[in-house]
């Protein structure tokens, strides 16, 4: 809430400067090299199982600033922004298998793989200053997610029901749009058979976002980003640069009430939903032009 109003105050700031005060505007473009920090599920020995790797993702939009004197403005960006992870999970964990009249719970090994590509318009407001051909810039930013997409596989093995029968090796493609895939859903057009206690049962090969969860828990990826920003630049000319961004994100990335435990249950097999706090970490390299 206090980043909120700090932005509000920033921009209110910039709109009640005089008119007589310098306005520049320009354009950017550049490269986001980006993951989701978060704390690992853990094994029940303590070995973590998940891991966040980067993704390389890009970023375009317009600027607009006051220069208060010759050194010292304040700046704000219009930009579409595309962030993400490479996530891993691998490890125990478990599976349930559904079926008409009941369902039959395992435990295995799954190496879970998935691509995030989340789509923002970012909102970044900062103040900077400027000696030479070096500026240096803080403040904070506003994101919203537009858009947010996963692709990858997921195999489980080493499978075992609790009547002791051994279930085959099973993999899975991953097809995810997190905003509006349906619980319990993935892409029919192909399937195979897999046994599972004498019982013969049909699955897709292709699973949706939430193939997994029993009812509808909302989008795992919230709507809303906000966090802090620096960066530095150099000026080959009054309107050439080169600059380079840190981007920390302070809010949650994910629903609490979707962001599902792969590596166990409860005692009663219902399952876990973890309540953690996972973050947008970005590096920024952009071209731009000011005018």
């Amino acid at each position: 809430m206090k980043l909120k109003l700090t932005l509000a105050a920033i921009f209110a700031l910039a709109l009640s400067l005089p008119l007589s005060a310098q306005l520049r505007y320009g354009f950017k473009t550049g490269l986001n090299f980006a993951r989701i920090d978060g704390p690992s599920e853990l094994a029940s020995s303590g070995e973590s199982l998940e891991s966040w790797k980067n993704v390389t993702g890009f970023h375009i939009g317009m600027s607009l600033g006051y220069n208060f004197t010759d050194n010292y403005g304040v700046r704000g960006e219009f930009l579409y922004s595309k962030k993400g992870a490479k996530y891993e999970f691998k490890g125990p964990s478990y599976r349930i298998f559904n079926y008409d009249g009941g369902s039959t719970y395992s435990t295995g090994t799954t190496n879970y793989l998935v691509n995030i590509n989340n789509s923002y318009f970012d909102l970044p407001i900062y103040g900077y200053a400027r000696w030479g051909d070096f500026e240096l810039s803080a403040g904070g930013y506003l994101g919203i997610l537009i858009g947010s997409y996963g692709t990858g596989s997921l195999t489980y093995e080493n499978g075992k029901t609790e009547l002791g029968n051994s279930i085959d090796r099973i993999q899975f493609n991953l097809d995810y749009n997190y905003r509006k895939d349906d619980p319990g859903k993935g892409d029919d057009g192909s399937t195979f058979v897999v046994k599972v206690d004498n019982r013969n049962l049909e699955l897709p090969k292709q699973l949706g976002a939430y193939f997994d969860y029993p009812e509808d828990k909302g989008s795992l990826f919230n709507t809303l980003d906000y966090g802090l920003i620096g960066g530095a630049s150099y000026y080959f000319s009054r309107s050439l640069y080169l600059s380079a961004r840190l981007q920390y994100g302070l809010a949650d990335l994910t629903n609490n009430d979707a962001d599902l435990a792969r590596g166990a249950t409860n005692a009663d097999k219902s399952l876990i939903y973890r309540d953690d706090n996972d973050r947008n970490f970005n590096v920024q390299v952009s071209v731009g032009f000011s005018f």
